[in-house]
């Protein structure tokens, strides 16, 4: 998930009840929901296969979870016995054991919706780079951003600057979901809806101003969470029950690969791949066939992966990057602007025309072979 999804669920689980279980409670749930992101100090400033490699590498992994909670929960006791007790000697000192839970919390709820999404995770690096893909919603999900934010929002303290600021993120949020053209159009007015009856429900309790927060409100927005990733979930098993059924041929079924990835924030629609060692082939199918999209029908990428140029690229370092990341990768050669010629590579996940995220794309050079850079490789 993107940051401000882990954000939100790190404060709605303070919010409900856990930050009064010992001080510093609400910092160790904020933060550790975020903290397993650190491997973008390390991932993003060297070359896009860089971050194609590192990202959600080990920081992402049980062996992530097993260090960084301790360090957090150690930064923090230093943090509360050699600053904040200077500065407050009167004030409450942290709990180490209701402190370590919160920050074994707060880490374990990014790992966990990570898991959940079609980018997946390699829980089990270093010793497997095997990816794990939840397929339940995509990195940027604003149902999740109106349960998990309504709640934080509901549950916090008032005045004027945090109202404003609250308006201003509540309104980037609907103008994300309503000008998304992918979002149809049911999806924006029941978000908008939901977006609409969070602000009043916030009106009628009185919350805006008030002086605390409510724990039951938290809950029940984690409640609210928690049902829509049940719903997803069993959606996802009904998509790919239909899908396996669709493409049932047990003369293929060897070296197969089949999927059905979430759409921005439609649960009864989804992609639907079918991959094989010769093309992929994709189309979007309902979760039930009356929700299919009209003349839906499948499309199919030839994967290439016997062409002279694709072979050598997917030889070179960067070519054991990309089909390292990418889940269903295919390969076309496509003329430039200039008149030159490239491989690209592109992951139907994501990508299955133009330029932009998980796709890689080299020159073809005068003797055919790929004019791969290996200063790109991490």
């Amino acid at each position: 998930m993107e940051n401000v999804g882990h954000t939100l669920a790190g404060f709605a689980l303070a919010r409900s009840g856990l930050d009064r279980s010992t001080p510093l409670a609400t910092t160790a749930l904020a933060v550790g929901a975020n903290l397993p992101d650190v491997d973008l100090a390390w991932s993003s400033f060297h070359s896009a296969l860089a971050y194609l490699h590192y990202h959600r590498g080990w920081t992402h992994s049980l062996l992530g979870f097993a260090v960084l909670a301790p360090a957090l929960w150690l930064a923090l006791l230093v943090v509360d016995r050699w600053l904040l007790a200077r500065r407050s000697p009167a004030a409450a000192r942290a709990r180490p054991l209701p402190l370590l839970g919160a920050c074994a919390i707060g880490v374990g709820s990014h790992l966990l919706m990570d898991l959940a999404n079609s980018y997946g995770v390699r829980l089990l690096l270093p010793w497997s780079d095997r990816w794990s893909y939840g397929d339940l919603w995509v990195i940027v999900d604003p149902w999740l951003w109106l349960f998990l934010g309504g709640a934080v929002y509901m549950t916090g303290q008032g005045g004027r600057r945090r109202n404003l600021i609250w308006s201003m993120g509540a309104a980037a949020a609907a103008i994300v979901v309503v000008c998304t053209p992918i979002v149809p159009v049911a999806c924006r007015v029941a978000w908008s809806a939901g977006l609409l009856l969070t602000v009043v429900l916030c009106r009628l309790r009185g919350r805006v101003g008030s002086p605390g927060p409510a724990p039951g409100i938290a809950r029940a927005g984690l409640a609210a969470a928690l049902t829509y990733a049940g719903f997803c979930l069993l959606s996802h098993h009904a998509a790919l029950e239909r899908l396996m059924s669709m493409t049932a041929d047990p003369a293929a079924a060897d070296g197969r690969v089949v999927a059905v990835l979430p759409r921005p924030a439609n649960p009864l629609r989804w992609d639907a791949i079918v991959a094989d060692g010769g093309a992929v082939r994709h189309r979007v199918i309902g979760t039930l066939p009356a929700l299919d999209p009209p003349h839906a029908s499948w499309t199919v990428f030839e994967r290439r992966f016997d062409n002279p140029a694709v072979r050598a690229l997917l030889a070179t370092c960067a070519g054991r990057v990309v089909l390292e990341f990418f889940r269903f990768p295919f390969a076309t050669i496509e003329d430039e602007p200039d008149g030159g010629r490239s491989v690209v590579v592109r992951d139907a996940r994501y990508r299955r025309g133009g330029r932009g995220f998980a796709v890689y794309a080299s020159r073809i050079g005068p003797n055919g072979a790929p004019l791969f850079d290996p200063g790109e490789c991490p």
